[in-house]
Parts: C-alpha cells; structure tokens; sequence
C-alpha cells in the first residue's frame, strides 16, 4: 500500500510544479504588515461574497444546503463565494485520511514531502471547485440565463476557488495570521450573527426588522402605542431571530469559551534534563468541532434523502410505508414535515417543534457527534498510541513508567478514550441546544467563532511576545 502511495505522488509530482502557489516572505514580517495582509484578504472575501455571479438567473431555486452547514463552509448564495472553502477542506480532509491511513506515503514531517502534501492538497482542491461549479450548473442548483451563462458561472467559480486557495496559501506562509480557511469560516459566521442581531431591514409581509435588537426596540414602540402581539412574537421564533437566540447565543458562549479552556494535564520528564518534570496539557474539547460538522452534514444528507423521497414517490402522502418514513405538505412558508414521519427528525428545526422532537434531536446529535469523534481520533493521529509516539521522540517519558511507546500508550488510553467521549458529547449537546434555542449562525457555527477567537488571541500574544523577545523564535524554530 505505502509503494502504491509513493508510486501515486511519484506520478504527479511533475503536475504539482505548475500549481499555484505564493512565496514566503523573504524575511519575518512585523506584526502590523501581517495584520496588513490579512485585512487585505478580510476585505477580498467580504467583496467575493456580495459580488453576484454574473450570468445567473433570477429565477435559480434557493439553493439546497442549509443555512448552517453554508456558513460553516463559508458559503454565500449566488455570489462568487458560492463555493467556499468546501474545495479545500473536502481535499484536505480526503488527503489526512490518506496519509494517516499509510495509503499516500508522505512524512508531514520531512520539508520537501510537507511541500508536495501541500501542493497536492491545492491541485485537488482546483479540482474539486472545478467539478463542484459545473455539478451545480449541470443539477439546476444554479441556473444561468442561457449555455454562455451557464460556462461564464463555472469560469467565475472556477477563478474565485484559486483565489481563496492562494488567499489561504498567503496567510498560512506567514504573511498573514493565523490560517485562511479560519478567517473565512469566522468572517461569515461572524457576519450572519451580526445580520440577526443587528439588521434593520425586514423581511417580507413584516413590519419589525429582522435583527432582534432593533425588532426590540420596534416591539417596545409599538407596545408603548398599546400592541404587544410584536412583543410576545420575538421571544422565540423558529429559525428567525429572537431575544431567546439572543440570550441563548451570550449564555453559550461563556459556556463553551469555559470549556475550551479546561484541561487535563499529563505529567512528563525531560531524559536529556535530569528527570526535570512538567505537564503536557489535553484539552477537554479534545476533537473540537470536526465530529460535530460530520454529524450536522450526515442529518442533513439523511433529511435531503428522504425529502427526495417524499418528492418522487410520496406527495400525496398516501402509502402508510413511506408516510412512516416521509410525510409533509408543502405550505406557503416551505416544506413542513409531519410530526410522525422519520423526516421531521431529521429536519434541521422543524416550525412545529415538539418536545420530542428536541429529546430525539439531542440524542441524535450526541450519540453521533460521540462516534465520529472516535472515528476521528483515530484517524488524525489523535490516539493514544499517537501521543505516546511524541512523547517518546520528544525525549520525554511518564515517571513510574518504562519509556516504552506501548506502555505509555497504555497509561494515556483511558485518558484519550475519556476526553474523546467527552469532548463529543459536549460538542454534540451544545451544538443541538443552541440549534434549539435559535443562536445566531447555528449551534456549530457558535462553537468554531469561540474556537477561532481563541486561536487568534493565542496567536497574536505569541507574536507580540516573539517580537519582544526576537531569541525565542529561534529557540522554538518558529523560524
């Protein structure tokens, strides 16, 4: 398997040569240039998505993900950030698993084998926008005015997937912070929330704005005039903004800002310095997000699977059979399940929620967010055996044990196997309530802001601290 995966990159490393890519800066960037360059590519993502495709109907469907998964790929409908970053995390998760699983044989620790990993994940990326513009054009997802239409739409996301690509590429190699895809996903999630709580605009056949701050002060207008039907309507609403979301969205916060936070330490000694002794940290939200991306995207797959169903055999809700497993009338509002069908579960907060439904959705979301996160570990280099694997070649060992991987790894399992379990209960249970309790830009979508803020605050107390002190830099080899 391994000289089939060395054979693999031996064929394409010629194509690799013509990849695009940005150079590193010839020398370390001061703090105001980075924060320069990633204003910059801030400023050309926002710009991609308020820019219409040029070429696309007015008529085209709305488009088929849900709004959650759309902004956690960065996603902006009918504009030249249609795509995302879903060409490159699908190329780079497709390619981790790859690796970690010895079927491409690359050591993400040797320069020139890290070098082609990243070059190949940009070809598949190109590739996958590629594949995924004209999918979309060729489905109906996006229709275009006429045949030149439809080429001009995959021409313009074909050009503006390169452009996140090299974007990304460009933070990532030091000029600017941090990494792009974390950029995207925290700039349109961050401009969601910002749109439900601060919009002033309102929606169609309403007379308050859309955003729950200013729909309050409507509401307390119109209260004072003696109409409190506003008022008690934006305590909570199903997938609309509300001072419930606006509560929710604050409380969850605080709450997941605490847990990422926590950590479980590991005692260790340095062989090299005499036994000298300190703790390597595991978070509590060991996997993070990714099991919970995985799960939200497999219930929406399962529930567009089998409103495909209701749609090609089952309209008319006729056979017993499939009303058990999909059953809904289309209203004026959209496609509202039947509380008795297998679909209304798998709906993504249905406008006729029911306690049951929250006691299934919670379920689901942690029992699944739970197995992928055992998928996951064991997959990103994230087990047990994987920890003790470092901690070995690190010149550390565990005091009371033989500096032996397999017997390290015997005493971090239980540890591992716990902070896993944990981690993607928590993620799911959180991920389901904020869903719930309506939080701006989704229960995940929460979840990666607090994420990201906290990796950027991280990294910019690194950075303030390596330009005070320019010789640690060079003593951790960050250079």
């Amino acid at each position: 398997m391994a000289s089939a995966g060395r054979r693999f990159i031996d064929v394409v490393e010629p194509i690799l040569r013509y990849v695009p890519t940005v150079p590193r800066p010839r020398e370390a960037l001061s703090m105001g240039s980075r924060l320069f360059w990633t204003f910059l590519a801030v400023t050309v993502y926002l710009l991609m998505s308020i820019t219409p495709l040029y070429g696309l109907s007015p008529v085209t469907p709305s488009f088929f993900l849900s709004p959650a998964i759309a902004a956690i790929l960065g996603i902006t409908f009918g504009t030249l950030a249609q795509l995302g970053i879903t060409p490159i995390v699908v190329a780079g998760i497709i390619l981790e698993i790859l690796v970690f699983s010895d079927m491409i044989n690359i050591d993400l620790e040797d320069p020139e084998d890290q070098a082609k990993f990243n070059a190949l994940l940009k070809l598949l990326a190109i590739v996958f926008g590629l594949l995924e513009a004209i999918a979309l054009v060729t489905s109906g997802q996006l229709v275009p005015v006429n045949a030149l239409g439809g080429a001009l739409i995959v021409i313009q996301l074909f050009i503006a997937t390169i452009i996140i690509i090299l974007m990304d590429d460009m933070i990532s190699k030091g000029w600017g912070l941090g990494s792009g895809i974390s950029l995207f996903i925290l700039v349109t999630i961050v401009k969601q929330m910002f749109a439900m709580a601060f919009s002033p605009f309102t929606l169609p056949g309403s007379v308050i704005p859309y955003g729950a701050i200013p729909a309050l002060a409507a509401a307390i207008y119109y209260a004072i005039g003696g109409k409190l039907t506003y008022l008690m309507s934006i305590l909570y609403q199903v997938n609309l903004p509300s001072l419930t979301g606006l509560i929710a969205t604050i409380a969850l916060a605080l709450i997941v800002l605490y847990l990422e936070l926590m950590e479980v330490s590991i005692p260790v000694a340095l062989v090299q310095y005499r036994g000298y002794r300190y703790s390597v940290p595991l978070k509590l939200m060991y996997v993070s997000v990714l099991p919970i991306i995985f799960t939200a995207y497999t219930v929406y797959l399962i529930g567009e699977g089998l409103t495909l169903l209701w749609s090609a055999y089952n309209k008319a809700n006729a056979n017993p059979l499939l009303n058990w497993l999909a059953c809904a009338h289309m209203t004026s509002v959209g496609l509202v399940p039947c509380p008795n069908s297998l679909l209304y579960y798998f709906t993504v907060v249905p406008r006729n929620i029911d306690a049951a439904y929250i006691a299934v959705h919670i379920i689901m979301y942690a029992v699944l967010s739970v197995v992928f996160a055992i998928v996951w570990v064991n997959l990103a280099g994230l087990s047990a055996e994987d920890q003790a694997k470092y901690i070995v070649q690190g010149g550390m060992h565990i005091p009371g044990f033989r500096p032996s991987p397999r017997v390290i790894a015997k005493f971090l399992d239980r540890y591992v196997r716990m902070l896993t379990i944990i981690s993607g209960l928590i993620v799911g249970v959180i991920a389901a309530l904020g869903d719930i309790a309506g939080v701006f830009g989704g229960g995940i979508g929460l979840i990666l802001v607090v994420e990201i803020v906290i990796q950027y605050y991280t990294l910019a107390l690194q950075e303030q601290l390596f330009e005070i002190y320019p010789g640690l830099k060079r003593l951790l080899g960050k250079e």
